[in-house]
């Protein structure tokens, strides 16, 4: 169950303070008729956990006939027919959306499809009305399941949608890129972009935390993506390694080329190495920062951290896998040339590892070791965009967005991290001018 440190300003709940428990809920409600307030005569506290559970299943050809886990998992029962609302991408729909119909009618079930486009100019919240409205116009059921098929961008505002439809519907997950196979289906987070009047476009400004039933993962859609979009997903798996796996960057070293050449298809081991060992650090990593800060490392070693962590809600801001993500925001955000969220992040990754090897954490060759795996991949690791007072902007929104403190995570030898709160404006200068060293 999920506690709620000190980083965000809550302290974890204590019965013994909260007054007496009243007889009828007694582990939830506390009555007290004289709190420590002179102002406040009668105070009842109100104190619930919320229980997640949601599956990761990774299957072999998630529309074919022979698969019926789309066409029966979380089917209602009071449903007077069999049937499915879902919201698709409409690439997605131009490669697989006969196969899609098919597989439904093949088992009698009448599947609504909603086309959207996918890409993060159109994650706004156009979207979340036009899925609005074919929700009113289908009747979704409160127990019914909004199925999300597509990229990052589609199941975003799909779990948004779902968070907000009559406050609260499930959805399910089948990603179709590289990038939300191993990113935006694993957590719970959700949402849209913003435009804001004085700030411009903010990225994931309006959003929820919405944990899908499932989230149901097949590498064969990432066949058909083209090798930008397979290498954009590599840039959050890149960054997963530098964090926290020296394993998942020796993969990357030995098979990164090979394995975007042939698209995660190939027989070798090192492309489902690669996808499931990324799911599984996505997954357990919130269980790390937890123990860590409750200093519970006993549970940690009888537990094999084989289990989801209660820091899905981000109570604890210090997250290495906020690695990639202070400055690439306004990167992603401010460019005009259309730069894909993994490649900003990577770009926000390796300039961390400069600012890294300039605090001394990462040796010189390390950080040629990163920069040689990172091209041998195709990953960028420059931008225009990559001038001081951009990237010092990406400081002062890491600081709003992570209350009061910088929290930026940095690289500690490839595979471990550490985070800082004292990154200076020289400092971003002079690694700036690093930066442009290196690609001379």
């Amino acid at each position: 169950m999920k506690s709620i440190p000190a980083a965000r300003g809550i302290q974890p709940f204590d019965s013994s303070d909260k007054g007496e428990p009243v007889a009828l809920a007694p582990r939830n409600v506390f009555l007290s008729n004289a709190p420590n307030n002179q102002h406040c005569l009668t105070r009842w506290t109100n104190y619930y956990e919320l229980p997640i559970e949601y599956r990761v299943e990774i299957h072999h050809g998630i529309f074919q006939p022979s698969n019926p886990t789309l066409a029966t998992e979380f089917m209602p029962d009071s449903l007077p027919e069999k049937r499915r609302f879902l919201v698709v991408d409409n690439s997605v729909d131009d490669l697989y959306g006969q196969e899609i119909r098919s597989y439904f009618d093949f088992y009698g079930v009448r599947a609504h499809l909603v086309i959207i486009r996918g890409e993060e100019e159109n994650k706004r919240f156009d979207a979340v009305e036009k899925v609005f409205q074919e929700l009113c116009t289908f009747g979704l059921h409160r127990r019914e399941p909004i199925i999300a098929v597509g990229g990052g961008v589609v199941l975003d505002v799909v779990g948004f949608v779902a968070s907000i439809y009559r406050r609260g519907v499930p959805y399910i997950r089948v990603p179709t890129t590289l990038l939300a196979l191993v990113d935006a289906s694993v957590g719970v987070k959700t949402g849209v972009d913003f435009v804001s009047d004085t700030k411009g476009p903010l990225k994931n400004r309006m959003g929820s935390f919405h944990a899908p039933c499932a989230a149901y993962l097949d590498k064969r859609f990432i066949s058909t993506q083209n090798t930008r979009n397979i290498v954009n997903g590599l840039g959050e798996i890149m960054k997963l390694a530098l964090v926290r796996s020296v394993t998942l960057f020796e993969l990357l070293e030995k098979n990164g080329a090979r394995i975007v050449e042939e698209k995660f298809q190939g027989e070798k081991l090192g492309e489902d190495q690669v996808i499931n060992l990324s799911i599984q650090i996505m997954l357990e990593v919130g269980l790390l920062v937890f123990l860590t800060s409750r200093r519970c490392t006993e549970y940690w070693f009888s537990h094999c951290g084989q289990e989801l962590g209660p820091n899905l809600w981000e109570y604890d801001l210090e997250r290495c896998v906020d690695f990639g993500h202070s400055f690439s925001k306004i990167i992603e955000m401010q460019c005009t040339d259309g730069i894909m969220h993994g490649e900003a992040v990577n770009v926000d990754g390796f300039f961390c590892c400069i600012l890294s090897w300039r605090r001394g954490l990462l040796t010189r060759e390390e950080l040629e070791r990163v920069f040689l795996c990172m091209k041998s991949i195709g990953l960028p690791t420059i931008h225009t965009l990559c001038q001081p007072d951009t990237l010092w902007r990406g400081v002062e929104d890491a600081i709003e967005h992570r209350h009061g403190q910088q929290r930026i995570p940095l690289v500690r030898g490839i595979g471990h991290s550490v985070i800082v709160n004292d990154i200076t404006r020289e400092e971003i200068v002079q690694a700036v001018g690093d930066l442009e060293s290196i690609h001379q």
